[in-house]
Order: C-alpha cells, then sequence, then structure tokens
C-alpha cells in the first residue's frame, strides 16, 4: 500500500491522468517517485498474493486487502492472503480505459448476443469487472539473410497456354518487436488471442506503483514455450508480405512454402518481461463459470455468452411456425416430402451439431492453449518425480530423504481442480444457439408432418398408411431426442 506523502492517505493509479491520486487531498504524484534506490535492479518485488480456496487461483496485489470475490470461479468465499516475493517485470502498458469505458464496450457487444440472459446483462453493468494485469512475454526478432523464390506467370496465347518462369532474388532484412504471448497458464489461449493486439507504443518501464488499486495475475509459463509459436508468426507475416509485395503479387510461388521461410532466418534477439491491462468479468450461475475480457488499452471485448433458455426456446418456436405457415400457404407438399425434408434438415443439424461439440470440446481440454499444456506437463513430471524419489528412497534404504524438489505444491493441484471444473463450462454458447434454434425447430416440422398432415391425408384419403405414420413419428422422435440432449447440453446456463 502507497502513502500519500502529504496526508496519510492512499494513493491508487488514476487512469485519466495516468499519475498517483490521494483518494483523500486529492493530490497527484509521479508513479515513480515511490520506486526505493535500486528498484530498477532488484528482480523481485513485495506482493500480496490473494488464494481463492475454492478453486485454488490467485492473484497478486502491492494493497493488503482484497474483495471477497475470485475473479477465475466467482465464488464469494473469503480470499486467502499470504506476502511473498515475485519476479519484477521489465515493462508495462498501465490501463488507458477506465471501468465506465469497459462496461459502455461489453454494453455495446452484449446487444448482439440476442440469447443472453437478463442477468448477465445486467452484470456487465455493475461493479463486476476488476482490473487485472496480465503477464506477458514479448519477443524482438530479426530476419536476415538471401531469398530466392522461383515463380510462374500464365497467359493464353491463342490455343496455347504460355508459362513463363522467373527467379526472384532479394536480400531480407527485417524486424519485429513486441509480439506478445500471455505468460500465465490461467488465462486461456483463445481469451488472451481474441483481445488482442495491445499497442506497444504506450509501453514503459515497470514500476509497482501501477499496480495500486489494481491486481496482477502470476506469470507461470516459460518463454520457452511461446517462442517458436512467435518465429511461426514472424515467418508467416514475412512470407504472405512477400506475396503481396509488387513484382511478386503478379506471379506465383514455385517454391515450397516452407522452404522460402526458412531461408529467412529468423532469430529471437530479446526477450522481455510485461503487464498488459485487462478488464476482468467473471459470471457464476450455479456450477457454470462464463467470463468477460476487455482490453485495458483499446477496449477490445471478448466474452463468453450464455443462453437463457426461455429467449431459446422462444426463438425456435417462432421460426418453426412460419416454416410451417409459408409451407402450407405456397406449397403442396405431400406428408412423404415433407417428412424428406425434415430428415434432410435432420441430417444436416447433426452434422452442424456434430462440428460444434468438436470445437467447445477442444476449447473445454486446452487442445491448443501451449501454456496450459505446458504446466499440465510440468505437474505431471513432478508427480512422476515424487513416486520415482519415494521409490528410490524405499528400495535405497535411505530413509527421511530429502524429496522437496519432488512435492506437488497445493497450488498447483488446486489449480489442476480449477481447470478441471472449468472444462466443464461450454463456451462459445452463442454459436451453438444457432445449431440448436435449427434442431428445435425440425422437432416442432416433424411434430406437424406426423400431426397435421396426418390429419390432412384422413380427411383426403380417409386412411393413413401405416409406414408413413410410423416414418414421421420416428423423425419426430429422433428430433425430440436432440432437443432433449441441446436442452442438457445447454440447461446449467440457463435463467
Amino acid at each position: 500500500m502507497i502513502q500519500c506523502p502529504n496526508c496519510g492517505g492512499l494513493l491508487k493509479f488514476d487512469i485519466a491522468s495516468q499519475q498517483m491520486r490521494c483518494d483523500s487531498c486529492s493530490s497527484f504524484f509521479d508513479p515513480y517517485a515511490f520506486e526505493m534506490s535500486g528498484a530498477e535492479e532488484s528482480t523481485d518485488y513485495d506482493v500480496t498474493i490473494f488464494r481463492c480456496p475454492q478453486c485454488g487461483g490467485e492473484i497478486t496485489s502491492t494493497d493488503e486487502t482484497a474483495a471477497g470475490f475470485c475473479s477465475y470461479c466467482g465464488s464469494s468465499n473469503v480470499l486467502e492472503s499470504r506476502i511473498s516475493k515475485e519476479k519484477r517485470p521489465q515493462l508495462i502498458i498501465p490501463f488507458k480505459k477506465s471501468k465506465k469505458d469497459c462496461t459502455d464496450a461489453f454494453e455495446k457487444f452484449i446487444k448482439r448476443a440476442i440469447f443472453a440472459p437478463k442477468s448477465y446483462r445486467e452484470a456487465g453493468k455493475a461493479d463486476s469487472f476488476r482490473g487485472i494485469y496480465m503477464p506477458y512475454w514479448l519477443y524482438d526478432m530479426s530476419q536476415r539473410g538471401d531469398v530466392n523464390v522461383a515463380t510462374s506467370d500464365s497467359h493464353r496465347s491463342g490455343d496455347y497456354i504460355i508459362t513463363d518462369h522467373y527467379m526472384m532474388r532479394g536480400t531480407l532484412d527485417c524486424y519485429y518487436n513486441g509480439v506478445s504471448y500471455d505468460a500465465s497458464s490461467s488465462f486461456a489461449d483463445d481469451i488472451s488471442s481474441d483481445i488482442a493486439p495491445f499497442n506497444v507504443k504506450d509501453i514503459t518501464r515497470f514500476s509497482p506503483s501501477f499496480l495500486s488499486g489494481y491486481y496482477a495475475d502470476i506469470a507461470d509459463v516459460e518463454a520457452s514455450v511461446y517462442r517458436d509459436t512467435a518465429v511461426d508468426l514472424a515467418q508467416e507475416s514475412t512470407y504472405n508480405y512477400l506475396k503481396k509485395s509488387s513484382p511478386m503479387a503478379k506471379h506465383s510461388f514455385d517454391t515450397p512454402k516452407d522452404k522460402v521461410k526458412s531461408s529467412f532466418h529468423t532469430n529471437v534477439n530479446v526477450t522481455r518481461s510485461a503487464m498488459f491491462p485487462v478488464w476482468f468479468m467473471s459470471y457464476r450461475n450455479r456450477n457454470r463459470v462464463a467470463y468477460a475480457t476487455v482490453n485495458g488499452q483499446t477496449g477490445k471485448v471478448s466474452a463468453d455468452v450464455p443462453m437463457s433458455i426461455p429467449k431459446y426456446l422462444l426463438c425456435a418456436f417462432i421460426i418453426a411456425t412460419v416454416l410451417f405457415v409459408v409451407f402450407q400457404l405456397f406449397f403442396t407438399i405431400t406428408p412423404k416430402i415433407l417428412v424428406l425434408f425434415v430428415a434432410l434438415l435432420g441430417m444436416i443439424s447433426v452434422i452442424m451439431y456434430n462440428s460444434e461439440m468438436k470445437k467447445i470440446a477442444s476449447l473445454e481440454n486446452y487442445d491448443d492453449d501451449l501454456g496450459m499444456l505446458d504446466r499440465e506437463k510440468r505437474v505431471e513430471e513432478k508427480k512422476q518425480a515424487r513416486a520415482q524419489a519415494q521409490i528410490g528412497a524405499t528400495f535405497d534404504g535411505v530413509p527421511g530423504a530429502d524429496n522437496s524438489a519432488y512435492v506437488v505444491t497445493k497450488n498447483d493441484i488446486a489449480r489442476a481442480k480449477r481447470e478441471k471444473a472449468r472444462q466443464k463450462k461450454a463456451k462459445k454458447d452463442s454459436s451453438g444457439c444457432l445449431v440448436w434454434i435449427v434442431v428445435i425447430a425440425i422437432a416442432f416440422i416433424g411434430f406437424g408432418s406426423f400431426i397435421f398432415e396426418g390429419i390432412d391425408e384422413i380427411l383426403d384419403t380417409g386412411n393413413l398408411g401405416i409406414g408413413g405414420a410410423l416414418v414421421a413419428l420416428l423423425f419426430f422422435v429422433v428430433s425430440l431426442i436432440f432437443t432433449i440432449m441441446a436442452w442438457k447440453n445447454q440447461h446449467e446456463m440457463k435463467t
């Protein structure tokens, strides 16, 4: 906690002025004025670490008090705290967007989510967003070397296609500064990429003063984890630039892409640690948690949008009713044709359903989250090392051997439990809603084909074929099963 030199009040970083402001006397001070001698050379700084007893999530602060709720699981438990030393980041981008800017951006974003429950919309307007500095790694890279690319250009001349071949040669001298990836395994890569990019023009030397009044996540991912990803990004960017630049834009590349990229000789020259500002909200409903994040510099929004079951069913009913009326008034459709139409839609919906479920499963299992995969790997290695050490101590006759290096910490276990719990949360529910609108619409159409068209045929012919009735009933039941499955997958987020 930083105290005001004038009155002893609490100083917090003021976004509007980019200065330290006293809550009591409204005095302003430079953020760097409170650093102790030799702070720049120090690799650590003192923080208070707050840990959630329910999910194990941890955030840090230079203050000694924290709000009584967890940013990650949304629980209202009183957070446990301890004083610790953390590695001092080299750089920081201070908050540029205030909490009001954040809520305004979220409100604008959520207007497009027609199935979002009212409580979720109101949560974004209330004091639910928390300012958190997220740790990032910055990679400065260079590309130098001779680039040779075989290209070709084809044109028609009469009955012939003439292809001209060229060899493009040049010298590459390219730099990428500040390519960023988050350094927290708790901060999902898909969320991090959604609110990117951050503009490094606002970056400045780190001082703990910027954290006053805000929180910070812990950096637990090594820079080496995203090193190859950063190199691939730089190579892909340069390759695309070459293809679009004159005169290469007029020709097709014949040299394999990987060979061209390897000729760039991309090197990571410097890796720096930084803190970037993020407004973070967790919305909890029973055992489900949805996250909303806002870039604290640009105002870009990323959010998991939960679904209101009543809104969803109402929309599905309206669409099904409109389709049924259109078919009845403007088309002459026999029961067999309608059943075939329902079957076709059912097949399409199943394909869409499987595709969406694969995407959701990939997100929930963190298949592409390098930070989370690295942490799970390290936890597993610790468990195996501990087991091997215990076996060695038993069979080698070394009682009381010091196996502290192999002990899995409570924090590791708690975080692993938190991630398992989080894997139950369906992400990107809005896209799933669109799929299930089709599914429920099919259920109503199937019901119509079985009841209304069946009645029409009875009135017209006096008889409804048993086979046709069974087929219609079968597709209706299948549609109903899919509807129940949709409800089962989504009911935990209903209001």
